[in-house]
C-alpha cells in the first residue's frame, strides 16, 4: 500500500495540491487535506466548477461542504459507501479507495495552467475583495437582528444601531488650470501664466491630503460653485452694500452729532430696505429660472419620446428596405439568366462536362472493383472450404467423444463388478478361515475410521476458514479507527452546541 499511496501523493502534486514533502502515506491526511485533495481532483475531471479548498470554523457549513463532494463523488460513479462522515470522519482505506477512483477519472492530460499575477494596486484591490467576499459567503448566515449592529423592529420602525463608521466629507479649494474663460479666447494663453502652471503649480496630489483629495476633486467646499450666477450675485451685493455702507459712515462722520443720529436711522433703514428689494428680486429670478428648468425639462422629456419613436421608425424602415434590396437583387439575377443565349450555352457545356465526368468515374470503379470481386469470390471459395474442413474435424471430435464415453460407462461396469466379485471371495475365504475373517472386520473398521477422519479434517479446514474470514474482518474493523471516530464526533457535537449556545445569546 505504501506504493500505492506514493503514486495518490505523486499525481495529487502534479494536480498542484500543497502537500508538504513529510507526508509519505495517506495515514498523515487530516481532513482539510482530504477535503482539498478531493475539490481538487474534481475540479480537474469537472472543469468549470470551483470546490472549497478547507473547511470552515462552522460546523454546519463544514457539513454542507463535505455533503456536496460526496454527491459529486456519487454522481461521477463511485458505488461505495460515501457520505458526509467519509470526508469529514475519515480513515485510510477510505480515503485510498475515493482518491483511485477520482484519479481513474482524471483526463490523460491534466495540465494546470498556472495563473499569471497581475501586478498593480487596482488588481490587487480586486483579489483582496474578492478573497473577502469568498470567506464571508463561507461564513455561516446570521440573523441581522442578532447582530450588535444590525436592524431590529421598534414601536413600528426600524433601529439601527450604528457604530460611528461614517466620516464627514471634507473638501479643500484645489488650484487646477482652467482654460474656460468668459472674457479671453481659449487659443490665447499668457506664457508667463503657462509657465506658472507647468513649473511652479504643485501637483493636485499635494495640494491636499490623500483623504480629501477625492472628495476635494469631486465637490466643491460647502459654499456654492463659483460658476453659480446666483452665488456671483449675491458676492457682488454683498460687495456693493459694503462700498455703500462705507460712503454712508464718512458722510455721516462729517455732519455734527443731531444731524449724525439721524443720518444714521435714515441710512440703516435705506440699507435693510434694500437688502430685502434685492433678496426678494433674487428670489424671483430664482423662481422664473426653477420654472424655466422645469418646462426645458418637459420639452426634453418629449423630444426623447419623439426622438424613440423616430429610431424605431427608422429600424422598420431599414428592415423593409433589407427586403426590397434582396427581392430587387433576386430578380435582376433572374432577368440576367432569362433572355440569354450564352447562359443557356454555358449550362450545357457544365451538363456535358458533368456527364463525361460520371463515364470517367464509372470507368475508374470498374477498374477498382473487379480486383475486389475477384478476390471476395477467391475468399469466399477458400472460406468455404475452410469451413468444409472444419465440419468434418467437429464430426470427428464428436465420434472421438462418443466413444470415450462409451469406454467410461464400460470401464466404470467392469469396475462395479470386479468390487462385487472381490466382496463374494472376500465373504468365502472369512467362512472358512479365521484370519480372513478378522481382516475383514479390522477393514471394515479401517474404512469407518477413514471416513470419520476425512469428516474430522473438512471440518477442520471449515474452521480454520472461518477463523481467517474473521481476522480478516476483525483487521479491517481496526483500519476504521471507530474510536478515533467517535472522538471526533464528540468533539464536533460539543462544539455544535456551542455554536446554538451562542446563536441562542
Amino acid at each position: 500500500m505504501e506504493e500505492v499511496d506514493k503514486i495518490i501523493i505523486d499525481s495529487l502534486k502534479h494536480l498542484e495540491c500543497d502537500i508538504s514533502d513529510d507526508i509519505q502515506s495517506l495515514k498523515q491526511f487530516d481532513a482539510d487535506m482530504v477535503v482539498a485533495a478531493i475539490s481538487i481532483c474534481l475540479e480537474a475531471v469537472t472543469p468549470g466548477i470551483t470546490f472549497p479548498k478547507k473547511l470552515p470554523p462552522s460546523m454546519s457549513s463544514r457539513l454542507n461542504i463535505a455533503s456536496n463532494l460526496a454527491q459529486h463523488i456519487k454522481d461521477l460513479g463511485f458505488k461505495g459507501d460515501m457520505g458526509y462522515q467519509t470526508i469529514l470522519y475519515c480513515n485510510e482505506v477510505e480515503v485510498r479507495r475515493v482518491l483511485m477512483f477520482l484519479i481513474e477519472r482524471l483526463p490523460r492530460e491534466t495540465i494546470k495552467t498556472i495563473p499569471i499575477e497581475q501586478t498593480g494596486y487596482v488588481p490587487r484591490i480586486v483579489k483582496i475583495i474578492e478573497e473577502n467576499i469568498k470567506d464571508s459567503l463561507r461564513q455561516m448566515w446570521i440573523p441581522s437582528s442578532l447582530l450588535s449592529s444590525g436592524v431590529r423592529e421598534y414601536d413600528g420602525g426600524y433601529l439601527v444601531n450604528s457604530q460611528g463608521n461614517s466620516c464627514p466629507l471634507q473638501t479643500e479649494n484645489l488650484n487646477i488650470p482652467d482654460l474656460k474663460n468668459e472674457n479671453e479666447d481659449i487659443t490665447i494663453i499668457i506664457p508667463e501664466l503657462k509657465h506658472y502652471w507647468i513649473h511652479n503649480l504643485p501637483d493636485v496630489t499635494k495640494q491636499c491630503s490623500s483623504r480629501k483629495l477625492i472628495p476635494s476633486l469631486l465637490f466643491k467646499d460647502n459654499e456654492f460653485s463659483e460658476n453659480s450666477s446666483l452665488s456671483g450675485a449675491i458676492k457682488k451685493q454683498s460687495q456693493n452694500v459694503i462700498v455703500d455702507e462705507i460712503q454712508s459712515n464718512v458722510k455721516i462722520s462729517l455732519l455734527p452729532e443731531d444731524v449724525k443720529n439721524s443720518k444714521k436711522v435714515i441710512v440703516e433703514e435705506n440699507v435693510e430696505k434694500s437688502k430685502e428689494n434685492k433678496i426678494v428680486d433674487l428670489l424671483n429670478q430664482l423662481e422664473d429660472v426653477k420654472s424655466k428648468y422645469v418646462t426645458l425639462h418637459e420639452v426634453i422629456k418629449n423630444n426623447e419620446l419623439q426622438l424613440s419613436q423616430l429610431r424605431i421608425m427608422k429600424h422598420e424602415e431599414q428592415e423593409v428596405l433589407k427586403d426590397t434590396l434582396s427581392k430587387v437583387k433576386l430578380k435582376t439575377k433572374t432577368l440576367a439568366v432569362i433572355n440569354k443565349e450564352e447562359n443557356m450555352a454555358k449550362l450545357k457545356n457544365i451538363v456535358e462536362i458533368a456527364s463525361d465526368r460520371l463515364v470517367e468515374l464509372a470507368n475508374q470503379w470498374n477498374e477498382v472493383q473487379t480486383p475486389l470481386l475477384d478476390e471476395y469470390r477467391s475468399l469466399q471459395n477458400t472460406l468455404t472450404t475452410e469451413e468444409t474442413k472444419l465440419q468434418e474435424e467437429q464430426l470427428k471430435l464428436s465420434n472421438i467423444k462418443e466413444t470415450h464415453k462409451k469406454l467410461i460407462e464400460d470401464l466404470r461396469e467392469k469396475s462395479i463388478l470386479e468390487q462385487s466379485l472381490t466382496q463374494n471371495e472376500i465373504q468365502k475365504d472369512a467362512k472358512h478361515d479365521e484370519t480372513a475373517r478378522k481382516a475383514y472386520k479390522l477393514l471394515a473398521a479401517l474404512r469407518d475410521e477413514c471416513s470419520c477422519i476425512l469428516k474430522a479434517v473438512n471440518d477442520l479446514g471449515l474452521a480454520e476458514r472461518e477463523s481467517r474470514n474473521l481476522q480478516e474482518q476483525i483487521e479491517t474493523e481496526k483500519s476504521k479507527d471507530f474510536a478515533v471516530k467517535l472522538d471526533r464526533v464528540c468533539s464536533d457535537l460539543e462544539q455544535i452546541q456551542k455554536e446554538t449556545q451562542l446563536l441562542l445569546t
